[in-house]
């Protein structure tokens, strides 16, 4: 058996259980293409280790790569299609994960003024666009993709709430808006509606000049030109700087800051904030809230209370 056909088999397998399996399946293609049309037993263990190495130093994408072959290779190796796999038998130390930049009041402020750059006279509701677009992925913590995939059917705003529709999960969630976005939404919604509907309602509802969906790279690339114009950036030695998606984390940081200024049962709510942001479990979750000064501020002034009355009772 060739090596591309039993990734076919092996991706099909996967999709049969339900999961999504698209970035894997696009990894293991170029795995393929990599190593060229060949037997799946022909495969060397220098043509893995050039495969993982690529070309430069060792980061967690090297660590990623492997943990899909990984998976890859036992499915292979457990039904017979290769005697053994030719991974590496020893794996370099991981570096340090990446920190979810947390945006401040002030660099949120800052880059939706910004967006007032982004206006040209062929495209003079962009800067609208780019900064209801901001508005929708911070106060809601929705995934950009999930934003850009929206249609002028999901956005409902004589109800306040968005339908995002076969999510990472396979999942479709309603999502609440609260009355100052649903004015931001409604605002661009009625510049939306002078825009082409190339779709009627499956149209997109963050659309170009042309009606067309806007193009995920291209956000990407303008929200750095944004970040660097609204000067919000790391230290000088940071190896990555702040990300669109990191929009999703701050969001989730400052609603738990909020809840505990509120004076909430925030473990009572943390099921709920799971909910909203799409995830099937309360691990997921925990991972996008960042320990920032504000959080252990506001976590600490709730254990003394905690800790006081327990004292008084005592």
């Amino acid at each position: 058996m060739t090596l591309a056909d039993l990734v076919q088999r092996y991706v099909a397998f996967k999709r049969a259980l339900g999961l999504r399996f698209e970035s894997e399946a696009n990894l293991l293609r170029a795995y393929c293409r990599a190593l060229g049309a060949i037997e799946a037993a022909a495969v060397t263990p220098e043509a893995v280790r050039a495969f993982l190495a690529g070309s430069g130093p060792v980061t967690t994408f090297w660590h990623l790569k492997y943990r899909i072959l990984r998976s890859f290779y036992r499915y292979a190796v457990g039904r017979e299609f290769v005697a053994h796999s030719p991974l590496p038998p020893t794996v370099p130390r991981c570096p340090p994960g990446l920190v979810p930049y947390i945006y401040s009041t002030a660099d949120l402020q800052r880059l939706l003024a910004a967006t007032a750059a982004l206006r040209t006279q062929k495209s003079p509701v962009r800067d609208l666009v780019v900064r209801t677009l901001l508005l929708l992925l911070y106060s809601t913590g929705m995934r950009i993709g999930e934003a850009l995939a929206l249609t002028l059917a999901d956005v409902d705003l004589a109800e306040a709430l968005v339908t995002i529709r076969e999510t990472k999960c396979f999942k479709t969630r309603l999502v609440p808006l609260g009355p100052r976005l649903t004015d931001e939404l409604t605002t661009y919604a009625r510049r939306r509606q002078g825009l082409p509907q190339p779709a009627g309602v499956a149209s997109a509802f963050f659309a170009r000049h042309t009606g067309q969906p806007l193009c995920y790279d291209s956000v990407l690339r303008e929200f750095r030109g944004l970040r660097q114009l609204a000067d919000v950036r790391r230290e000088p030695e940071a190896r990555y700087q702040p990300r669109i998606h990191d929009l999703r984390h701050t969001a989730a940081v400052h609603r738990l800051v909020a809840w505990y200024r509120a004076g909430v049962d925030v473990q009572h709510r943390l099921p709920q904030l799971a909910t909203y942001l799409g995830h099937v479990d309360l691990g997921a979750t925990q991972r996008y809230l960042t320990m920032t000064p504000d959080l252990l501020h506001e976590a600490s002034r709730r254990f003394e209370r905690y800790a006081l009355e327990e004292v008084r009772h005592a």
